[in-house]
């Protein structure tokens, strides 16, 4: 009996101890980072038949659990990857939203203070110094494009880094996570089933890590193992083998990084199958963000050099003393192409493409497809597909132009596939006539560098070209006296193009007489060109309320070569007979007539398919960055709360509570107490036994 009562108390006194041990081992890692509360499982051991009734036997301890919830434990994750996006994403575009919306760093201030230089040059066209002040102001514009483009180059360099860094992070995670899962299978094994609580804490950790860098799958073994899975269902750790997430250059793109899984001999691109995590944060910050921003500054940039440079082209400049004076150049860099597309491997076919209309340029890449028949356009904002297959006596690369450039020869607006983007494709091989083979593929990037070529091309003051190359007026005598008996006045004309101009400067060889008739020969009044042609109005003429203000445009190349195209209008009410001349400008260091032209168009709608001016689609461009990073805030926001949240709810279930250990210590250090009297006792019988005897 007494042995009994001996094995009863040394049982109840190795519970206890186990019971004090494992308390102490939470009240040590309290602190610990992902630890989970441990509990000293005891069950009653097989109590012995004696022939009146069942004794007990004591207590036997069944195991140390560790108190995690899977459910919990997965709200975690879940919530880390969403965190660790939102994070990411806000993280880099409020970056660009600072850039952009500074006004101190914005393109906003540069493009107000050229335009005004442009005013104040066309208030005095003559003077030196405000000619000059317009060149400054024109070269720092040109530096704050390539400035803004500068940092969003630096940032897409920041984005690859981050991408190295994080692709690697996860590949040593995984690798760990391999290891504890060989070493849990190998400790339950010889542990008969017995869990080691502590190293699967850690493992835990390393996959919530994971978690917040990319979205994740976890699926527990019976062995012990954790497998975890990535992207669309893709392995990366495998019980004991993980696999390797890398970096590779794109293959269109040598400034962009693809996401690669390597497995064994094998890897799969997961750029566009990632989801959650810090990498999705980048990879959508690339896709909203930064490409966007950098192709809309790129199209702005495109447009105020085409438009400036097609306006100061139809101006004429002060360069030299008397006439002729020369007409003007390209005032920025000509941003017009041809712009060399990024080929694809294993090509030695190049492709380029010309804007050819900069008002109706979208601000979307385009991916170049040719499967050995057809080439296949694809716009990669809202994936519209372009194709073109030869035909008619015109190849594919030509039927394909036809449909997405309005100013193509074959360009037919009643074709319903016929969507103008704005430039025109070529090819160009240096080895061999050009021939594409089937699978090959280019990236098509309209906009995105031009930013960074922009520059001021007119080098001398006395180049800007603020005055208008022609004249006009009343026909005068030899000694300049009034031969016109009417009220007819005509505008100073405007050029509108010089389609073919004839040998710089003298673009009006002979000058143009314009000689007024009640009946041109349609029954409507007009002008006589040179003794020749006739001259209507641009709208027809209606005798019963017309009465001046009559526009009359020439065309090129009637009613007489080399004329260009000159609008002028015709106010009051010339008599039949009397004369008025256009010909070259002779004196232009007064005139701003071209000058202000090129003002108009600091609010002319010349971008946006010509539904906007250059300042408002940078302010569209500065509110869609702003708003996709509020947005982004706002969610971050949201989801530190529900990170928040997922983490108090695990810490209620598996964190320490140092008062409840407290009191655990005082009970179990009670029933060690009260076990060893127990034995104590045993012992006192059994010498009371031995003395009897």
């Amino acid at each position: 009996m007494a042995g009994d009562i001996l094995g009863i108390g040394v049982s109840g006194l190795n519970a206890a101890q186990r019971q004090l041990a494992t308390a102490g081992h939470n009240i040590s890692n309290v602190n610990t980072v992902g630890y989970s509360r441990q509990r000293a499982e005891l069950e009653a051991r097989t109590p012995q038949y004696v022939g009146t009734g069942y004794i007990g036997n004591g207590v036997n301890v069944q195991t140390t659990v560790r108190l995690a919830n899977e459910f919990l434990e997965e709200q975690i994750r879940n919530s880390n990857s969403r965190f660790g996006q939102y994070d990411t994403f806000y993280a880099l575009s409020s970056q660009i939203d600072n850039i952009l919306a500074n006004p101190e760093s914005g393109l906003t201030p540069t493009l107000e203070g050229f335009y005004s230089a442009l005013q104040e040059a066309n208030d005095n066209p003559s003077s030196t110094p405000a000619r000059q002040v317009l060149l400054t102001e024109a070269n720092i514009l040109t530096d704050r494009f390539q400035l803004i483009d500068d940092r969003l180059a630096e940032l897409n360099v920041e984005v690859n880094e981050q991408l190295i860094n994080i692709t690697h992070e996860i590949t040593v995670a995984a690798a760990s996570i391999a290891k504890l899962n060989v070493d849990i299978m190998q400790k339950i094994g010889s542990g008969n089933g017995s869990m080691p609580n502590d190293l699967m804490d850690q493992r835990e950790v390393l996959i919530k890590e994971i978690a917040e860098k990319i979205d994740i799958s976890v699926i527990y073994q019976d062995d012990g193992a954790a497998n975890v899975f990535i992207g669309s269902g893709e392995s990366m750790v495998i019980g004991g083998l993980s696999s390797t997430l890398s970096t590779e250059i794109n293959r269109y793109n040598s400034s962009n990084l693809d996401v690669i899984l390597i497995q064994g001999s094998g890897k799969a691109n997961l750029t566009n199958n990632i989801s959650g995590g810090e990498l999705q944060g980048i990879v959508d910050f690339k896709k909203e963000v930064l490409d966007p921003s950098r192709n809309s500054l790129g199209r702005i940039a495109i447009a105020i050099s085409e438009e400036m440079n097609a306006q100061h082209k139809l101006g004429m400049t002060i360069q030299g003393n008397t006439a002729p004076f020369p007409l003007g150049q390209d005032f920025f860099t000509d941003l017009g192409g041809p712009i060399m597309a990024l080929p694809s491997e294993d090509t030695i076919t190049k492709t380029s493409l010309s804007i050819t209309d900069s008002r109706i340029l979208t601000n979307s890449d385009y991916r170049l497809n040719y499967d050995g028949t057809t080439l296949s356009l694809t716009r990669l904002d809202d994936n519209k597909i372009f194709t073109g297959v030869a035909g008619g006596g015109l190849t594919a690369l030509e039927v394909l132009n036809s449909k997405i450039d309005s100013k193509d020869p074959n360009y037919n607006p009643l074709d319903p596939n016929a969507d103008p983007q704005g430039f025109s494709l070529l090819f160009s091989n240096l080895i061999t006539p050009p021939d594409l083979e089937s699978g090959d593929s280019f990236l098509v990037r309209p906009t995105a560098t031009a930013a960074s070529l922009i520059e001021v091309k007119v080098n001398n003051v006395l180049d800007i070209a603020l005055a208008s190359p022609i004249v006009s007026g009343k026909a005068t005598g030899a000694a300049g006296e009034a031969l016109n008996s009417g009220t007819g006045e005509i505008s100073l004309p405007t050029i509108i193009n010089i389609s073919d101009p004839p040998p710089n400067p003298l673009l009006l060889a002979a000058g143009i007489t314009l000689t007024y008739t009640d009946d041109t020969g349609s029954g409507a009044p007009g002008f006589i060109v040179n003794n020749g042609p006739p001259l209507l109005p641009s709208i027809p003429y209606n005798p019963a309320s017309d009465f001046g203000g009559r526009e009359y445009t020439f065309t090129d190349p009637t009613p007489a070569p080399n004329y260009g195209d000159i609008t002028f209008t015709l106010s009051g009410l010339p008599n039949v007979g009397d004369e008025f001349v256009i010909g070259n400008n002779t004196s232009p260091f007064d005139d701003n007539r071209n000058g202000l032209l090129m003002s108009a168009l600091q609010t002319a709608k010349t971008i946006e398919n010509s539904s906007s001016n250059f300042q408002s689609a940078y302010g569209i461009m500065v509110s869609n960055v702003g708003s996709k990073t509020h947005a982004a805030e706002v969610d971050l926001k949201a989801q530190q709360t529900l990170l928040e949240q997922a983490n108090a709810n695990r810490e209620s279930y598996s964190g320490v509570n140092l008062d409840e250990e407290a009191a655990q210590l005082l009970r179990y250090q009670q029933a060690y107490q009260a076990s060893a009297k127990v034995i104590a006792s045993a012992d006192q019988m059994f010498q009371t036994l031995i003395n009897a005897v």
